[in-house]
């Protein structure tokens, strides 16, 4: 939990955009664990929004289990294997679930989550959803995409503007439910009063600009619900051709006004 000089204020909205016709990403929170999560899926029959919405389901219920008061209180816990664990028994859930279901074959899931601890936020990542950092105006990625494009740029075989044009982009190399081992990046920085972290699907990413997306942010940083739900719609003005979803995660100090959270699905 964010320590008491600070809080957090939590918006998102999940939105179908112009071309699905179902919406397969799922959001969700826990203020009081400091617990972020974002999950976009995969696999047809509407298999997809079954996964995302189990890896969301088991991720936040196996850190409840885990971050009892007690164990709090502790102070015993390494919360990057605490979350590292949670999604990997997330990946077994949603194997176990596909294997006995045979509709639900090949279904996956992307996962993007947050876990505030004291002035510390731990982040972990499977797939191309990503999270941002917003400070100071300046827009940083902090997750790395886990995707062939990724990979091509990180070899130099091609350019950023290429990356932003190939066909492949969405060609991920992870997911939860594709393997029975996943490997989950995870990392740790402090977190700063005024800080505001940005969760989302590639369906804002692969139509917006990070350009675009950091003036926005810049143009409504004191206004969570309206940042977001103009992020949403400049994606859906760009064609919306995929479900999106924005979580906006700002620290605030604590004589800030009180804590506001929305979820639309």
């Amino acid at each position: 939990m964010i320590q008491n000089s600070s809080k957090l204020s939590i918006f998102g909205v999940t939105d179908v955009g112009l071309v699905r016709d179902h919406n397969e990403d799922y959001i969700a929170w826990d203020p009081y664990l400091g617990l972020v999560l974002l999950a976009d899926g995969m696999g047809g029959h509407n298999a997809g929004e079954v996964a995302s919405e189990l890896a969301v389901t088991c991720i936040r219920e196996a850190l409840r289990d885990v971050l009892t008061p007690d164990m709090l209180a502790s102070n015993v816990i390494d919360f990057a294997d605490a979350l590292r664990e949670a999604i990997i028994y997330a990946n077994d859930e949603i194997i176990g679930l596909a294997s006995s279901n045979p509709e639900y074959t090949g279904m996956g899931t992307t996962i993007v989550v947050q876990l505030y601890h004291g002035d510390r936020v731990i982040m972990a990542n499977v797939g191309d959803s990503r999270i941002y950092r917003f400070r100071n105006g300046e827009l940083v990625q902090s997750t790395r995409d886990h995707s062939l494009v990724q990979e091509m740029l990180d070899n130099g075989y091609i350019s950023e503007e290429e990356a932003q044009m190939s066909a492949s982009r969405n060609l991920i190399t992870r997911a939860l439910g594709i393997a029975e081992t996943v490997e989950v990046d995870v990392l740790e920085e402090t977190a700063e009063n005024g800080d505001m972290y940005l969760l989302c699907s590639d369906g804002l990413t692969d139509l917006v600009s990070e350009d675009e997306i950091q003036q926005l942010m810049m143009l409504y940083e004191d206004d969570q619900e309206t940042a977001t739900n103009e992020l949403i719609a400049l994606a859906n003005e760009k064609g919306g051709k995929d479900n999106i979803s924005v979580i906006l995660v700002n620290i605030q100090k604590a004589d800030s006004d009180s804590v506001g959270a929305k979820e639309v699905k």
